[in-house]
């Protein structure tokens, strides 16, 4: 019988997932990353290894005992923080929406009133395709915890990217000795915003992670881009569907009695609502436009833009402001010197204060370009 060559069939593409899909795998995201900072391994959180280990790249040194019992209590906090957070599941194409924002490639962005523009003071967004900014790790969710207000406001940012990435490019020892999740996520980018103040909690390099700035810059891109939580009545212009999922939980529940006592119907499980933003709802605001070139004749501020107060502050000031040109040209050197700045207002002048505007953020990382 002769030989007949047959095209081999193109494979099957694998079918989208649907949004309750992808709801229940946001909150396994969310119930697992809340076990990973409040689940004790014998008696401590799996969550401390990781902070130690992100405690040592950044000062070579073991943690001490202060600061061992703050990162106890950052962990306490976090896992509080992700039992209530609410949770959003982007669209696809949302993340790459994120890495193409001006709050990502522009020199600087300004911070206004943080309780003002975040959709909820504890939240979780989970992104189904990824982040993808150039040299670091994908980044798969964002979250955010806020505790306190007004002028006492802090908040923590998190980058979430694959488990398996984290070990990559940490050295062999710490690789070795830090405790990760057998889980498929895990935190890999810490920041803390305290009044002014912007900190990040490791090196970010060996953990394939971006600089604070950049991760407040994430958030910020994702407040913009995102649309109102309140749905209109009309399902068809929604912003988001809201898709209840049971509550997800890692540590499993005690086997029921099946004495003949025991006759009473099964709890139902506990239900979470999670936010499914529609695919065409993340259009940018007024606030993302490209800015204009730098030889067009229109004003520098945008019309809308008010003045803002900075209180006083000190700052690095050169000693030599108008010769410092001169003497280092010459081989020498000005070491700048510690000076105080008295409060003052920036922004275009005659225009009205906005009490919310707070500091302004230079990103450490471009996103990829095209």
């Amino acid at each position: 019988m002769p030989h007949t060559n047959t095209a081999r069939l193109a494979p099957i593409p694998a079918p989208a997932l649907t949004a309750e899909a992808r709801a229940h795998h946001a909150e396994r995201m969310r119930a697992q990353l809340a076990d990973f900072w409040g689940k004790p391994l014998r008696g401590i959180p799996y969550g401390m290894d990781l902070l130690r280990t992100m405690f040592i790249t950044v000062t070579a040194y073991d943690l001490h005992l202060d600061g061992a019992m703050y990162y106890l209590d950052l962990c306490d906090n976090n896992a509080a923080a992700y039992r209530t957070s609410d949770v959003w599941v982007a669209p696809h194409s949302m993340g790459q929406r994120i890495a193409e924002h001006p709050y990502l490639t522009s020199d600087s962005i300004t911070v206004g009133n943080l309780e003002d523009v975040a959709p909820a003071r504890d939240g979780l967004v989970y992104f189904p395709t990824p982040i993808s900014l150039d040299g670091l790790h994908p980044i798969h969710g964002l979250a955010w915890h806020m505790v306190g207000t007004g002028e006492d406001l802090i908040v923590d940012f998190e980058t979430i990217t694959a488990t398996r990435l984290i070990p990559t490019r940490l050295p062999p020892m710490l690789a070795a000795s830090t405790k990760l999740p057998r889980t498929p996520y895990c935190p890999n980018g810490l920041a803390t915003l305290r009044g002014n103040v912007l900190n990040g909690y490791s090196n970010p390099d060996p953990f394939g992670a971006a600089g604070p700035a950049t991760i407040l810059a994430l958030l910020l891109a994702f407040y913009d881009l995102r649309r109102p939580t309140t749905a209109p009545d009309n399902p068809d212009t929604a912003d988001e569907d809201i898709v209840s999922v049971p509550q997800h939980t890692t540590e499993g529940t005690k086997p029921r009695a099946r004495g003949r006592k025991s006759k009473r119907p099964a709890r139902a499980p506990r239900k979470r609502h999670i936010r499914i933003i529609h695919e065409p709802a993340h259009t940018p605001t007024t606030t993302s436009q490209p800015r204009p070139a730098v030889n067009t004749t229109e004003p520098n501020w945008k019309d809308d833009t008010l003045r803002w107060e900075v209180s006083q502050k000190y700052q690095n000031r050169c000693p030599n402001p108008h010769q410092h040109r001169a003497i280092i040209e010459a081989g020498g050197e000005c070491k700048p010197v510690r000076v105080p700045v008295r409060a003052h207002v920036n922004g275009p002048k005659g225009r009205d204060v906005d009490p919310r505007r707070a500091v302004r953020i230079v990103p450490d990382h471009q996103a990829v370009r095209p």
